[in-house]
C-alpha cells in the first residue's frame, strides 16, 4: 500500500484540531456547559474575615429608636428599655424592626424583616446591618426614605458608629424604593424638616404630636428678628411661635409666653420668660412637654449643658404641677421613655 505524502497527514490533523475547537466553543457558549457567572465585587463584610461584632465596652440597657407618629408624618425618637447587654446596636434594630409596644406610634420598617447580623469591620466606622429579603417590599420612595432614615438615625446615635451600609440577604443593593443604598449613608442633617427651601437656614425644636403624647424634633425656618449666628435664641423664638398651622403639631409653650432674656456662661443657659409661660395652669402632661421640650432644644448646643428657668426675671421653687425650677436642670436621660 502507498504511504500517504507526509503534505497530506499534516493537512489532515489539522482538520481534526479545527473540529475539535469548534466543539469546544460551542459547548462553551451554551451547550454542555453553563455560562460562567459575571464576577462580582466583593463585598466588605462578605466573609468573616475582619469582621467583628458591634459591642459596647460596657453593658447599657436603654437605647434611641426611631418610630413614626400616628399619622406616619413624622419620625419620632424613642427611648426604649432592655436587659443590660453589650449588644446595644442589635438590640436597637431588632426593637425598630418590632416596632413601637404602645398606642400612639407605629413602626416605620415593613412587615417580616428580620435582622441576619450587624456588625463593623476593623479600623472602620461603618456599622454593616443585614436584613432579610422582606425589606425589598418596599416600593415607595416616601416609605423607603424613611425607614432608611430610621435605621440611621438609630445606628448612628450609638458611640463609633459614623455610618451605616445596608445590605439584603448579605448583599450590597443599589437601591430601594428609589432611596440610594450603593455606599455607606452617613447620619442625615435633619430628623424633621420643615424647610420650605433647601438652602434655608433652620434651627430644630421639640414640639407636641398631634396627640400631645410624643416631643418630635423638627427643623423649622428661623422666625422673625433670629439671626443663624444666635441659634440658641432663634430656638426658643420658633419655641415660643409654635408650630407651623399645617404640620399637624402641637405647641408646647403656653401662647403669649415673650422671652425677656437669655445669657449662656460657662454651660449654663438662663432662660427668663413672662408670666404667660404658666399659663397651662395646671396638667402635668403641659408641665412635663414644656420643660423637656425647651430642655432638649437647648441642650442640644454644645455650649449648652444646663438651663435655668426664670419667670419675670425671678426664681421660682415650682411650676404649677409641682415641678422644681429653683436649681439648674439637666437634659433628661430619656426622651418619650417607652418601658419594653
Amino acid at each position: 500500500m502507498k504511504a500517504d505524502h507526509p503534505g497530506n497527514w499534516r493537512w489532515g490533523w489539522s482538520r481534526v484540531v479545527l473540529v475539535l475547537l469548534l466543539l469546544v466553543l460551542v459547548m462553551l457558549s451554551g451547550g454542555c456547559f453553563s455560562k460562567p457567572k459575571p464576577a462580582t465585587q466583593d463585598l466588605p463584610g462578605k466573609t468573616a474575615k475582619g469582621r467583628r461584632p458591634l459591642l459596647y465596652d460596657r453593658e447599657l440597657s436603654q437605647v434611641l429608636v426611631y418610630y413614626l407618629t400616628q399619622d406616619g408624618a413624622y419620625l419620632v425618637p424613642v427611648t426604649v428599655t432592655f436587659n443590660p447587654t453589650r449588644e446595644v446596636a442589635k438590640v436597637a434594630v431588632e426593637k425598630l424592626l418590632a416596632g413601637p409596644q404602645v398606642d400612639g406610634l407605629k413602626g416605620v420598617m415593613p412587615d417580616g424583616v428580620k435582622l441576619r447580623d450587624v456588625y463593623l469591620l476593623d479600623n472602620q466606622q461603618t456599622v454593616y446591618v443585614d436584613l432579610t429579603k422582606e425589606l425589598l417590599q418596599m416600593k415607595d420612595n416616601g416609605q423607603a426614605e424613611r425607614a432608611i432614615k430610621a435605621m440611621v438615625l438609630t445606628l448612628t446615635s450609638l458611640d463609633n458608629a459614623r455610618y451605616v451600609q445596608v445590605l439584603v440577604e448579605g448583599q450590597a443593593v443599589p437601591e430601594i424604593g428609589g432611596v440610594k443604598l450603593d455606599t455607606p449613608l452617613a447620619r442625615p442633617a435633619t430628623i424633621n424638616s420643615l424647610l420650605k427651601k433647601d438652602n434655608q437656614q433652620g434651627v430644630q425644636v421639640y414640639f407636641n404630636d398631634a396627640s400631645a403624647n410624643f416631643l418630635v424634633p423638627v427643623t423649622v425656618a428661623l422666625p422673625p428678628g433670629a439671626t443663624g449666628s444666635d441659634l440658641p435664641r432663634a430656638a426658643i423664638l420658633a419655641l415660643l411661635a409654635g408650630p407651623p398651622p399645617d404640620s399637624r403639631l402641637v405647641r408646647t409653650i403656653w401662647p403669649g409666653t415673650r422671652l425677656l432674656d437669655l445669657k449662656i456662661e460657662h454651660g449654663l443657659a438662663t432662660v427668663n420668660f413672662s408670666r404667660e409661660v404658666t399659663g397651662y395652669g395646671g396638667g402635668s402632661a403641659a408641665e412635663t412637654a414644656l420643660l423637656n421640650s425647651l430642655l432638649f432644644t437647648l441642650t442640644q448646643f454644645p455650649e449648652i449643658n444646663r438651663v435655668q428657668l426664670l419667670i419675670e426675671g425671678q426664681k421660682r421653687e415650682y411650676l404649677p404641677e409641682g415641678s422644681a425650677i429653683d436649681k439648674p436642670l439637666s437634659r433628661p436621660e430619656q426622651l418619650n421613655f417607652l418601658k419594653h
